[in-house]
């Protein structure tokens, strides 16, 4: 575990060199390397520790930001700050990794927290639009403003064991009679990063001013954290609130339900896109919440599946920035006649975001129904509604974007270049193969 924190600590010393394709290399030897530390049992040292969870979630990392260098190449061509650029997502690289790994109850909160400063710098220093300062604010002051509960929780739980490493979360202990109080104060702040509905406000916010490479990290790997946080805290109140099941299913399913209809009403390209995130995580969130091994599995491979379609879905808005230099779905219409190349990946995603065959996320979403209704087999209802919406929104994205009569303002796009094919195929190859290898993220 430390050779992989030296080598991120001598790519962000690289940062500054300016030397793009050694840089690119060695960030490839990187997850060259973490790929061949796979270990299906649990590593643990004094304060790192890896296993198939944690492994995933640090693979999934290095993958979203080599993406987003690939994806920001144009602030390399107009030297547009892009040395700090790159150390920025180094810093947020190092600070995931080192939360992820974390085994010690403490230091994973301190690099959870630590996490926010790279994104409102990169939400602050390169969007687009003068909402950007408020945008950032949100952002720090719900997750911030969530935070202080789990701090708490996280020192009670460490007087009440002995010590904070997670090895001792497992461990039988006396019962408060408060327990589903110091559950709540324990999960708030995940639930906030998560984000589920009624605290999910300052997401939308952020993706909309966010530059193409934040949304991808905020989509890909930010609000995976939520739900890790949440895995890892259900080991330690396993079995022991059975009845607070229920409000989390119901939350992350009424939840997920009502933004369901709220994105079939939005005229944003990114709104669109970073509300149906919120939608995906409320199942995750109801899969979590029904307590079982199949929904536990389900919610990494829907997190994984989430974290590559919807980085790639921003992405795909952010070419379509670059060329028209709108959001705006009245604008940007008719693209399957301007960009035919272009509207298969669009099609791919699309298909992706709604959970159809081929791609990872059927599997996960499949778990996750089969979860809840385990739990209960009245919310058949619920989990039909959802998957009906997120069919329509789905259809919704593409058929808006790439049917209809074009804007005679925007006649001169031109198509996709290699370097947005590749990103694009970056995002879409893991999605492909990880569903032949689903037995391989369950060890």
């Amino acid at each position: 575990m430390l050779k992989i924190t030296f080598m991120m600590f001598g790519l962000a010393m690289m940062a500054f060199s300016g030397e793009f394709m050694f840089f690119f290399i060695y960030f490839m030897l990187l997850i060259l390397s973490w790929l061949f530390m796979y270990n299906s049992n649990m590593v643990s040292g004094s304060y790192f520790c890896s296993d198939v969870l944690s492994w995933f979630m640090i693979l999934l990392t290095f993958w979203i930001v080599m993406l987003m260098f690939l994806s920001s190449h144009g602030y390399k061509i107009s030297n547009y700050f892009f040395q700090k650029f790159s150390f920025t997502l180094m810093v947020m690289m190092l600070l995931l990794y080192l939360t992820f790994s974390s085994s010690d109850l403490l230091s994973f909160y301190i690099f959870f927290e630590g996490s926010l400063i790279p994104i409102y710098l990169l939400i602050v220093g390169w969007g687009y639009q003068p909402e950007r300062l408020q945008a950032g604010i949100y952002l720090l002051l719900y997750t911030i403003f969530a935070s202080l509960p789990l701090l708490i929780s996280i020192f009670f739980t460490g007087k009440l064991l002995g010590g904070y490493s997670f090895s001792l979360l497992s461990s039988d202990f006396l019962i408060p009679n408060w327990i589903s109080f110091w559950f709540f104060f324990s999960i708030f702040a995940f639930l906030v990063k998560l984000p589920a509905f009624y605290v999910h406000l300052w997401l939308p916010k952020a993706h909309v001013e966010a530059p193409v490479a934040g949304s991808m990290m905020l989509a890909g790997v930010l609000l995976k954290l939520g739900c890790y946080g949440m895995m890892r805290f259900m080991m330690f109140f396993e079995g022991k609130v059975e009845f607070m099941s229920s409000i989390l299913v119901s939350l992350g399913l009424i939840g997920g339900l009502f933004v369901s209809f709220i994105c079939l009403r939005q005229v944003d390209l990114k709104a669109l896109i970073a509300y149906s995130s919120v939608s995906h995580m409320g199942l995750a969130l109801g899969g979590l919440g029904s307590w079982g091994l199949w929904g536990y599995s389900s919610c990494l491979y829907t997190c994984v599946a989430h974290g590559l379609c919807s980085s790639g879905l921003f992405f795909l808005s952010g070419v379509i920035y670059e060329r028209s230099g709108s959001r705006s779905m009245m604008i940007n219409k008719g693209l399957l006649e301007m960009m035919p190349s272009m509207s298969f990946w669009w099609f791919m995603y699309c298909i992706g975001n709604m959970a159809a065959p081929v791609v990872l996320n059927l599997v996960g979403e499949l778990g996750l129904l089969g979860s809840i209704l385990s739990f209960s087999f009245f919310s058949m209802i619920l989990l039909m509604l959802f998957s009906f919406m997120g069919a329509c929104y789905s259809l919704y994205l593409f058929s808006c974007t790439q049917h209809g009569s074009y804007y005679s303002g925007i006649r001169s796009l031109s198509d996709g270049m290699v370097r947005e094919y590749l990103v694009l195929f970056l995002h879409f190859f893991p999605l492909f193969f990880l569903i032949l290898e689903v037995d391989f993220m369950t060890y």
